[in-house]
């Protein structure tokens, strides 16, 4: 085939199945790491194409201009179905082009291609497109007021929880902007593409990706709901995409039920977790803005409560769907559990206190005084969401889970290698969480950015309970009850901020704090103290 046929079939093709781009919730972090072909003797640069002279007039062994396709300044064809190229990381595309090259992707034009480039030129044109500014006009923010009946705004920045379905934005950041290697960007992409990759996911025609999460993700969306979604990223009226997705649903379920809770009024079930009230149901007037304040103060705790924050986690970061998921220690749950007595500081607390707490130990910064606004909101959406919950007793999804001791000692070393395999992509291999766009996405899971040795997460059963049930993100249950605990013991076998109960001496704090098999604070791992300096 010459140029001219392969340029005449390129423009009359309506869509590429698998294209470089889109990961559209991931692919395989490992790819750019495990499985990179080895490198050759290298080439003389002269001899090699630049990677602006790659894309603009390809090369001489038979190699398409790149922008032939995918626009002149690689910002994709939506009509055609050719996926943005502009601004993705150069290790991610690097990694598809290698990936279509070795034939883990298959795609009947994109495969020769591929090949036919070598690895030097793979990297420079990946080099040459992430250096590309990302076309005029993509979302940089997602909106603060989503609301469910706009389904694609929802899952893109709340998800739906009760399916165990994180928001797009948990993985590819705020705006869809793209986080690391493992999860480029969503914004700007062709609608068709975004669906079409959904799609392929769900019916197994495209391979699974970082942590196998697309396969189960899309699994869990009906096709309107891929629908709304594209769109948003597609940056299409929000009203379109839920108007197309309410269409769709059957005349029985309403948008607003699809992507919320059950509207029905929540009932208290002995055997089953309560059911907090459902966001659509949110009530108005000065009462209502204080409860959606609270929401923002829980779910972006760094912007709205900045000046009580010492690290960079938000509330929702362990108390997962805005405080709502059951066995994620939700918010409903701890509201009717207070006043309680607390043998962390020894006296009876009311739940304002047990708030300051969160901010004194998890959030490692200072406690708002009682009765400030920032107390008050997040009192008024915990009440607002233990609507109808039981009072003073046992409530089923309380808290983590607990789980039995492990059959093996936790180990240290078993959970190193239990974090390289599920969970370094999304926090780093370093455990300093990944950010976009200023904005933490995956929180850093120790060090001085994390939480403090007072709290509760730093307990070995807390964070194999909440491990357990709730990670890798979106896939709870997935890990061994061994797994959990190895991970946790590794996670919590490195240093983070000091206690703020500390005695000065930290044999001292550990003998009046944390005396317990569960708290390695004060014990000496890999020949450090944990807990000192």
């Amino acid at each position: 085939m010459n140029f001219k046929e392969f340029a005449r079939s390129m423009r009359a093709a309506t869509a590429l199945a698998i294209a470089i781009a889109l990961p559209v919730l991931g692919t395989p972090a490992a790819y750019a790491q495990s499985t990179q072909p080895a490198k050759p003797a290298q080439t003389p640069k002269q001899l090699e194409p630049s990677g602006r002279t790659i894309a603009m007039q390809g090369t001489a062994n038979g190699v398409v201009a790149c922008v032939t396709c995918h626009g002149a300044s690689g910002e994709g064809n939506a009509a055609a179905g050719f996926p943005r190229l502009a601004g993705l990381g150069a290790d991610y595309f690097e990694a598809q082009l290698a990936a279509f090259a070795d034939g883990r992707r298959e795609n009947a034009v994109m495969q020769p291609l591929a090949k036919n480039l070598s690895p030097g030129e793979r990297k420079a044109v990946a080099q040459y497109f992430s250096s590309q500014p990302a076309p005029k006009g993509i979302r940089t923010e997602d909106p603060a007021d989503a609301t469910p009946s706009d389904s694609g705004a929802w899952l893109a920045t709340r998800g739906r929880w009760q399916q165990d379905l994180p928001a797009c934005v948990q993985c590819h950041g705020p705006g869809g902007a793209g986080v690391g290697s493992a999860f480029p960007p969503l914004a700007g992409q062709s609608a068709a593409y975004i669906e079409a990759q959904l799609n392929a996911w769900k019916n197994g025609k495209r391979p699974p990706g970082t942590l196998a999460l697309m396969p189960a993700v899309a699994s869990k969306l009906s096709d309107a709901d891929m629908h709304a979604v594209a769109q948003y990223y597609a940056q299409q009226p929000s009203a379109e995409a839920g108007a197309a997705a309410a269409a769709s649903q059957p005349a029985s379920q309403t948008a607003s039920q699809t992507a919320s809770q059950p509207a029905a009024q929540p009932k208290a079930d002995a055997g089953a977790p309560f059911q907090p009230p459902p966001e659509s149901a949110m009530p108005g007037g000065d009462f209502g803005k204080s409860v959606k304040l609270g929401e923002q103060i829980f779910r972006h705790t760094g912007q709205y409560a900045g000046k009580f924050v010492g690290n960079s986690l938000s509330c929702a970061n362990c108390h997962l769907d805005a405080g709502r998921k059951a066995n994620s220690s939700p918010l409903w749950a701890a509201f009717v559990a207070y006043p309680a007595y607390r043998s962390k500081n020894g006296h009876v607390n009311t739940f304002a206190e047990r708030l300051q707490g969160c901010f004194n130990y998890s959030m490692n910064g200072k406690a708002p005084p009682l009765g400030d606004p920032v107390l008050v909101a997040l009192e008024s959406y915990s009440y607002w969401l233990a609507t109808g919950a039981p009072v003073g007793g046992k409530v089923a999804g309380r808290g983590y889970p607990k789980l039995p001791a492990p059959a093996q000692k936790a180990d240290y070393a078993r959970g190193a290698t239990v974090y390289a395999q599920h969970c370094a992509a999304c926090h780093g291999a370093d455990g300093q969480g990944k950010s976009s766009n200023g904005q933490t996405v995956f929180p850093p899971l120790w060090g001085a950015r994390s939480f403090n040795w007072g709290a509760g997460m730093h307990e070995t059963q807390n964070a194999a309970g909440f491990i357990k049930a709730n990670m890798p993100l979106g896939l709870g249950g997935t890990l061994t009850d061994q797994e959990a605990w190895d991970v946790a013991t590794f996670m919590d076998s490195h240093e983070r901020p000091q206690d703020p109960r500390f005695k000065g001496s930290v044999a001292q704090t550990r003998a009046k704090y944390h005396d317990t098999p569960n708290s390695l604070y004060g014990t000496v791992v890999n020949g450090h103290l944990l807990g000192s300096p």
